[in-house]
Protein backbone atom coordinates (compact mmCIF):
# COMPACT_ATOMS: atom_id res chain seq x y z
CA UNK A 1 0.00 0.00 0.00
CA UNK A 2 1.48 3.11 -1.48
CA UNK A 3 0.24 6.88 -1.45
CA UNK A 4 2.26 9.61 -3.38
CA UNK A 5 1.76 13.11 -2.89
CA UNK A 6 3.64 15.53 -5.31
CA UNK A 7 3.63 19.04 -5.07
CA UNK A 8 4.53 21.70 -7.47
CA UNK A 9 4.77 24.72 -6.13
CA UNK A 10 4.25 27.56 -9.47
CA UNK A 11 6.68 30.64 -9.40
CA UNK A 12 5.51 33.49 -11.37
CA UNK A 13 8.04 35.86 -12.49
CA UNK A 14 6.53 39.47 -12.66
CA UNK A 15 8.68 42.29 -13.93
CA UNK A 16 8.74 45.90 -12.05
CA UNK A 17 8.92 48.41 -14.85
CA UNK A 18 10.36 51.74 -13.74
CA UNK A 19 12.52 54.22 -15.88
CA UNK A 20 16.06 53.06 -13.67
CA UNK A 21 16.01 49.38 -13.81
CA UNK A 22 14.13 46.05 -14.00
CA UNK A 23 13.81 43.97 -10.80
CA UNK A 24 11.79 40.40 -11.16
CA UNK A 25 9.25 39.96 -8.48
CA UNK A 26 8.91 36.45 -7.28
CA UNK A 27 5.32 35.38 -5.91
CA UNK A 28 4.99 31.98 -4.57
CA UNK A 29 1.46 30.35 -4.84
CA UNK A 30 -0.37 27.59 -2.68
CA UNK A 31 1.16 24.04 -3.52
CA UNK A 32 -1.01 21.96 -5.87
CA UNK A 33 -1.75 18.52 -4.59
CA UNK A 34 -1.67 15.68 -6.91
CA UNK A 35 -2.44 12.81 -5.20
CA UNK A 36 -2.52 9.37 -7.12
CA UNK A 37 -2.49 5.45 -5.67
CA UNK A 38 -0.04 2.77 -6.32
CA UNK A 39 -1.95 -0.31 -7.09
CA UNK A 40 0.84 -2.17 -7.82
CA UNK A 41 1.71 -2.37 -4.51
CA UNK A 42 -1.26 -3.58 -2.66
CA UNK A 43 -1.68 -5.59 0.47
CA UNK A 44 -3.35 -9.20 0.58
CA UNK A 45 -6.10 -8.97 3.05
CA UNK A 46 -6.42 -13.01 3.70
CA UNK A 47 -4.68 -12.58 7.34
CA UNK A 48 -7.55 -10.32 8.28
CA UNK A 49 -10.68 -12.47 7.29
CA UNK A 50 -12.18 -13.15 10.84
CA UNK A 51 -15.11 -16.04 10.86
CA UNK A 52 -17.69 -16.16 13.93
CA UNK A 53 -18.33 -19.66 13.56
CA UNK A 54 -14.76 -20.26 14.38
CA UNK A 55 -14.98 -18.52 17.46
CA UNK A 56 -14.37 -14.89 16.72
CA UNK A 57 -16.90 -13.18 18.77
CA UNK A 58 -16.54 -9.71 17.48
CA UNK A 59 -15.10 -7.47 14.47
CA UNK A 60 -11.91 -6.17 14.86
CA UNK A 61 -9.84 -3.11 12.98
CA UNK A 62 -8.61 -3.37 9.40
CA UNK A 63 -10.71 -6.90 9.46
CA UNK A 64 -13.80 -8.31 7.64
CA UNK A 65 -15.90 -10.12 10.39
CA UNK A 66 -17.67 -13.12 8.26
CA UNK A 67 -20.77 -15.33 9.76
CA UNK A 68 -18.94 -18.43 8.32
CA UNK A 69 -17.71 -20.16 5.27
CA UNK A 70 -19.61 -22.25 2.70
CA UNK A 71 -18.36 -26.08 2.82
CA UNK A 72 -17.94 -25.86 -0.81
CA UNK A 73 -16.23 -23.01 -1.47
CA UNK A 74 -14.59 -22.57 -4.70
CA UNK A 75 -12.61 -19.53 -7.06
CA UNK A 76 -9.22 -18.66 -7.46
CA UNK A 77 -6.35 -19.41 -4.92
CA UNK A 78 -3.35 -18.94 -7.11
CA UNK A 79 -2.14 -15.33 -7.64
CA UNK A 80 1.49 -15.85 -7.63
CA UNK A 81 2.15 -14.07 -11.02
CA UNK A 82 0.56 -10.66 -9.81
CA UNK A 83 2.37 -11.12 -6.57
CA UNK A 84 5.39 -8.83 -5.89
CA UNK A 85 8.71 -9.85 -3.94
CA UNK A 86 7.71 -7.57 -0.65
CA UNK A 87 4.43 -9.87 -0.85
CA UNK A 88 2.25 -7.17 -2.03
CA UNK A 89 -0.49 -7.68 -5.30
CA UNK A 90 0.12 -5.85 -8.34
CA UNK A 91 -3.44 -5.04 -9.64
CA UNK A 92 -1.93 -3.94 -13.18
CA UNK A 93 -0.50 -7.56 -13.79
CA UNK A 94 -3.88 -9.44 -12.72
CA UNK A 95 -5.83 -10.81 -15.44
CA UNK A 96 -9.29 -9.29 -16.49
CA UNK A 97 -12.15 -10.85 -17.57
CA UNK A 98 -12.53 -9.24 -21.23
CA UNK A 99 -15.65 -8.68 -22.93
CA UNK A 100 -18.18 -5.60 -23.26
CA UNK A 101 -21.51 -7.37 -22.91
CA UNK A 102 -24.50 -5.23 -22.18
CA UNK A 103 -27.53 -5.41 -20.25
CA UNK A 104 -31.08 -4.47 -19.62
CA UNK A 105 -30.84 -2.99 -16.19
CA UNK A 106 -33.98 -2.31 -13.95
CA UNK A 107 -33.10 0.20 -10.79
CA UNK A 108 -35.41 2.58 -8.77
CA UNK A 109 -34.90 4.09 -5.22
CA UNK A 110 -37.46 6.32 -3.62
CA UNK A 111 -38.50 7.01 0.09
CA UNK A 112 -42.17 6.40 1.55
CA UNK A 113 -44.06 8.01 4.02
CA UNK A 114 -43.16 5.73 6.95
CA UNK A 115 -39.29 6.64 7.39
CA UNK A 116 -38.17 4.08 4.62
CA UNK A 117 -36.11 4.02 1.78
CA UNK A 118 -37.34 1.67 -1.09
CA UNK A 119 -34.96 0.07 -3.59
CA UNK A 120 -35.86 -2.18 -6.30
CA UNK A 121 -34.90 -3.86 -9.65
CA UNK A 122 -33.22 -6.91 -11.47
CA UNK A 123 -29.74 -7.17 -10.02
CA UNK A 124 -28.79 -6.28 -13.97
CA UNK A 125 -25.52 -3.62 -13.74
CA UNK A 126 -26.45 -0.03 -15.80
CA UNK A 127 -22.93 -0.64 -17.62
CA UNK A 128 -21.19 -3.14 -20.22
CA UNK A 129 -19.41 -6.15 -18.38
CA UNK A 130 -16.94 -9.06 -19.12
CA UNK A 131 -17.74 -12.36 -21.06
CA UNK A 132 -19.43 -14.88 -18.75
CA UNK A 133 -18.67 -17.91 -18.18
CA UNK A 134 -15.22 -17.20 -18.98
CA UNK A 135 -13.87 -17.82 -22.21
CA UNK A 136 -11.69 -20.74 -22.05
CA UNK A 137 -9.35 -19.01 -25.40
CA UNK A 138 -8.73 -16.19 -22.71
CA UNK A 139 -6.25 -15.86 -20.40
CA UNK A 140 -8.21 -15.01 -17.23
CA UNK A 141 -9.52 -18.97 -18.28
CA UNK A 142 -6.17 -20.15 -16.91
CA UNK A 143 -6.31 -18.78 -13.62
CA UNK A 144 -10.70 -18.84 -13.01
CA UNK A 145 -13.01 -20.65 -14.48
CA UNK A 146 -15.58 -19.12 -13.94
CA UNK A 147 -18.32 -21.20 -15.19
CA UNK A 148 -21.39 -18.69 -13.85
CA UNK A 149 -23.66 -16.78 -16.11
CA UNK A 150 -25.21 -13.40 -15.43
CA UNK A 151 -29.10 -13.32 -14.42
CA UNK A 152 -31.83 -11.08 -13.68
CA UNK A 153 -33.21 -11.14 -9.93
CA UNK A 154 -35.72 -9.46 -8.32
CA UNK A 155 -34.05 -7.10 -5.74
CA UNK A 156 -36.50 -5.75 -3.36
CA UNK A 157 -34.92 -3.78 -0.27
CA UNK A 158 -36.96 -1.95 2.49
CA UNK A 159 -33.56 0.01 4.62
CA UNK A 160 -34.06 3.01 6.71
CA UNK A 161 -34.08 6.08 5.46
CA UNK A 162 -32.09 7.50 8.56
CA UNK A 163 -30.48 4.56 10.09
CA UNK A 164 -29.12 4.38 13.19
CA UNK A 165 -26.01 2.36 14.69
CA UNK A 166 -27.12 -0.49 16.15
CA UNK A 167 -25.76 -1.60 19.89
CA UNK A 168 -23.76 -4.39 18.58
CA UNK A 169 -22.28 -4.69 15.44
CA UNK A 170 -23.22 -7.44 13.09
CA UNK A 171 -20.81 -10.18 11.21
CA UNK A 172 -21.32 -10.11 7.14
CA UNK A 173 -22.87 -13.11 4.84
CA UNK A 174 -22.04 -14.24 1.85
CA UNK A 175 -24.18 -12.72 -1.03
CA UNK A 176 -25.17 -9.12 -1.31
CA UNK A 177 -23.77 -6.80 1.75
CA UNK A 178 -25.08 -3.56 -0.55
CA UNK A 179 -26.71 -2.52 -2.93
CA UNK A 180 -24.65 -0.32 -6.23
CA UNK A 181 -25.92 3.08 -7.83
CA UNK A 182 -25.39 0.77 -10.85
CA UNK A 183 -28.28 -1.68 -9.87
CA UNK A 184 -25.74 -4.56 -9.19
CA UNK A 185 -24.51 -5.91 -5.87
CA UNK A 186 -21.91 -5.55 -3.40
CA UNK A 187 -20.61 -8.14 -2.07
CA UNK A 188 -17.78 -8.03 1.25
CA UNK A 189 -14.01 -8.85 0.40
CA UNK A 190 -13.80 -12.10 0.79
CA UNK A 191 -14.15 -15.40 -1.68
CA UNK A 192 -16.02 -18.42 -0.44
CA UNK A 193 -12.49 -20.27 -0.23
CA UNK A 194 -11.72 -17.65 2.43
CA UNK A 195 -9.23 -15.45 0.43
CA UNK A 196 -9.38 -12.02 -0.61
CA UNK A 197 -11.44 -12.10 -3.82
CA UNK A 198 -10.43 -8.71 -5.01
CA UNK A 199 -6.47 -10.07 -5.43
CA UNK A 200 -7.35 -13.83 -6.12
CA UNK A 201 -10.58 -13.76 -8.03
CA UNK A 202 -10.20 -12.54 -11.55
CA UNK A 203 -12.81 -9.89 -12.56
CA UNK A 204 -13.82 -7.74 -15.29
CA UNK A 205 -12.64 -3.63 -15.50
CA UNK A 206 -15.66 -2.90 -13.21
CA UNK A 207 -14.08 -4.30 -10.78
CA UNK A 208 -17.21 -6.97 -10.98
CA UNK A 209 -18.11 -10.72 -11.81
CA UNK A 210 -20.69 -13.55 -11.42
CA UNK A 211 -21.26 -16.31 -8.93
CA UNK A 212 -22.78 -19.44 -7.95
CA UNK A 213 -26.20 -17.71 -7.54
CA UNK A 214 -25.96 -16.22 -11.58
CA UNK A 215 -25.25 -12.68 -9.44
CA UNK A 216 -22.69 -9.85 -11.12
CA UNK A 217 -21.37 -8.35 -7.59
CA UNK A 218 -18.37 -6.53 -7.08
CA UNK A 219 -15.21 -6.66 -4.83
CA UNK A 220 -12.99 -3.78 -5.82
CA UNK A 221 -13.37 -0.29 -6.53
CA UNK A 222 -12.41 -0.54 -10.00
CA UNK A 223 -12.12 3.00 -11.78
CA UNK A 224 -14.49 2.56 -14.79
CA UNK A 225 -17.01 1.75 -11.96
CA UNK A 226 -16.59 4.94 -9.76
CA UNK A 227 -16.00 7.08 -12.71
CA UNK A 228 -19.44 5.58 -14.33
CA UNK A 229 -21.30 6.47 -11.05
CA UNK A 230 -19.70 9.95 -10.35
CA UNK A 231 -16.45 11.33 -12.05
CA UNK A 232 -14.44 12.46 -8.20
CA UNK A 233 -13.12 15.90 -9.27
CA UNK A 234 -12.75 17.61 -5.40
CA UNK A 235 -13.49 17.24 -2.03
CA UNK A 236 -15.64 14.17 -0.61
CA UNK A 237 -16.31 11.14 -2.50
CA UNK A 238 -19.85 10.71 -3.98
CA UNK A 239 -22.34 8.35 -2.42
CA UNK A 240 -21.91 4.75 -4.17
CA UNK A 241 -24.78 2.92 -3.08
CA UNK A 242 -26.53 1.73 -0.11
CA UNK A 243 -25.26 -1.18 2.47
CA UNK A 244 -28.12 -3.42 3.96
CA UNK A 245 -28.11 -1.71 7.29
CA UNK A 246 -29.36 1.24 5.32
CA UNK A 247 -25.98 3.29 5.40
CA UNK A 248 -24.30 4.69 2.49
CA UNK A 249 -21.03 3.97 1.13
CA UNK A 250 -19.33 6.42 -0.92
CA UNK A 251 -15.66 6.49 -2.80
CA UNK A 252 -12.64 6.63 -1.87
CA UNK A 253 -11.79 10.05 -1.01
CA UNK A 254 -12.17 12.03 2.19
CA UNK A 255 -13.18 15.36 3.13
CA UNK A 256 -10.24 17.11 1.74
CA UNK A 257 -9.82 14.75 -1.25
CA UNK A 258 -7.31 12.69 -0.20
CA UNK A 259 -7.75 9.09 -0.77
CA UNK A 260 -9.04 6.88 2.43
CA UNK A 261 -7.24 3.82 3.03
CA UNK A 262 -8.68 1.11 5.97
CA UNK A 263 -6.46 2.34 8.66
CA UNK A 264 -8.48 5.74 8.64
CA UNK A 265 -11.54 4.04 9.46
CA UNK A 266 -13.56 2.33 11.74
CA UNK A 267 -13.61 -1.86 12.37
CA UNK A 268 -16.84 -1.81 10.19
CA UNK A 269 -15.06 -0.22 7.51
CA UNK A 270 -16.67 3.84 8.07
CA UNK A 271 -16.45 6.38 10.12
CA UNK A 272 -19.50 9.57 10.98
CA UNK A 273 -19.20 13.11 9.37
CA UNK A 274 -21.45 15.45 7.46
CA UNK A 275 -22.10 13.78 4.19
CA UNK A 276 -24.58 14.88 1.63
CA UNK A 277 -27.32 12.72 2.36
CA UNK A 278 -30.85 12.46 0.17
CA UNK A 279 -30.11 16.35 -0.75
CA UNK A 280 -29.37 17.71 2.32
CA UNK A 281 -25.80 17.72 4.33
CA UNK A 282 -26.19 15.13 7.20
CA UNK A 283 -23.68 14.24 9.94
CA UNK A 284 -23.87 10.44 10.01
CA UNK A 285 -22.16 7.21 10.41
CA UNK A 286 -21.44 5.78 6.58
CA UNK A 287 -19.22 3.57 4.66
CA UNK A 288 -16.49 4.10 2.14
CA UNK A 289 -15.11 1.60 -0.55
CA UNK A 290 -11.38 1.53 -0.07
CA UNK A 291 -8.67 -0.01 -2.46
CA UNK A 292 -7.27 -2.10 0.03
CA UNK A 293 -8.82 -4.71 2.34
CA UNK A 294 -11.72 -5.32 3.13
CA UNK A 295 -12.32 -2.70 0.19
CA UNK A 296 -16.32 -2.47 1.39
CA UNK A 297 -17.40 -3.70 4.69
CA UNK A 298 -16.09 -4.88 7.95
CA UNK A 299 -18.82 -5.69 9.53
CA UNK A 300 -22.13 -4.05 9.41
CA UNK A 301 -22.79 -0.72 11.64
CA UNK A 302 -26.07 -0.88 11.73
CA UNK A 303 -28.74 -3.34 11.62
CA UNK A 304 -29.28 -5.54 8.14
CA UNK A 305 -31.85 -6.09 5.90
Amino acid sequence: MQTFRFFFPAIILLTAISCEEEEPIIVIEEPVVNETVDITHLPFGGPNILIRTEGVMQPDFLSLWLCGLPEDGAGNADAVDWTNEDGTWDYTRKPQVEGDVAWLSEFDISLDDDGNRIITGNALPNHTTGIFPIDPASLAYQYDRNPNIIEAHEVSYILPAMPEVATNSSCVPFGPSGISLSGSAIYHGASTLGNDAAAHEILDRFGGHTDGTQTYHYHFPAQDLQDHIHTHESGHSALMGYMLDGFGIYGPHDEDGEILWSEDLDECHGHTHPVLWDGEMVDMYHYHWTYDFPYNIGCFKGTPN
